[in-house]
Order: C-alpha cells, then sequence, then structure tokens
C-alpha cells in the first residue's frame, strides 16, 4: 500500500513539558481532534497508552459514518517526542510523530504524519487527516494558552 507524508508544526506560548502532558492524555483529545466524538477503554502505562475512540465524519458530504479506530502512544524520551499509530477500517494506518523543543516563550510543536492506505482512499484520507491536524494543533495552541 502507497505511503502518504504530512508534516504540521504550531508554536504554543507554554512551556513543552505541559503541551507533551496534555497531549499523552488520550481524553484531552475529545474537543481538540473535531472527528473524535469520545474516548474509551484507555489502558495505561509508565511507558504508553492505549484506547478506543470514534471518529464521526461525513462521506461524501451525505452519509454520517462513525469509524471506530484503535490507537496506541508511546512516550518517547519526555518530554521530547510521543509516538502514536491509529489503526482504522478499511485498511488505514497512521504513523503520528510529535516533538516538543523549547523555544523562547514556549514551544514548537511539530508533528509528522504518514498514512498508509488503499491508493483509491489516499485523496480522501489524507484530506480529512489534513484538516483533523491542522485543527488540533490551532485548538491546542487555544485552550493551552488560555490556561
Amino acid at each position: 500500500m502507497p505511503i502518504f507524508s504530512l508534516g504540521f508544526e504550531i508554536q504554543i506560548n507554554v512551556s513543552p513539558q505541559t503541551v507533551y502532558d496534555h497531549l499523552r492524555d488520550p481524553h484531552n483529545l475529545v474537543g481538540l481532534q473535531p472527528l473524535l466524538t469520545h474516548v474509551e477503554n484507555v489502558q495505561a502505562s509508565h511507558t504508553s497508552v492505549s484506547y478506543d475512540t470514534v471518529e464521526a465524519f461525513r462521506w461524501l458530504g451525505i452519509f454520517l459514518y462513525r469509524n471506530r479506530i484503535h490507537v496506541r502512544t508511546t512516550f518517547i524520551d519526555p518530554p521530547q517526542r510521543l509516538e502514536t499509530v491509529v489503526h482504522s477500517f478499511p485498511n488505514i494506518t497512521l504513523q503520528v510523530g510529535y516533538t516538543f523543543t523549547p523555544q523562547a516563550g514556549g514551544a514548537l510543536l511539530r508533528e509528522s504524519v504518514q498514512i498508509s492506505c488503499h491508493a483509491w482512499l489516499a485523496g480522501f484520507v489524507t484530506d480529512q487527516a489534513t484538516h483533523a491536524q491542522t485543527a488540533l494543533l490551532e485548538n491546542l495552541k487555544t485552550r493551552l494558552e488560555a490556561g
């Protein structure tokens, strides 16, 4: 299956540790990522967290589709990196890496996304991922900077 790459970054005026801590808790993603409706079956350890969630979106702009996904986030070199693997129907995998770099007055958050999916789904999946991840970063900045 083909792999498609996306990249995003944003400056957030709080410490890298604050951003890292917020993203490592899956319950915080609801309201940040606009497609997610809820998080359940959270299983956390010192090195990772796995959980299930549901994304709700319109297929072809008409049909409401609720897609159950499984997510595992690994805490790499805290508070500098998180790696997340998302498994979704039909045979879609996203590998997401977050890096947290100290900057004057805050943190630079960089996100890399590798998408593996059927070629016939690539346009839809990359469009949805771009919209969702852009919104996540903008909402994260707004939430954390508001205190």
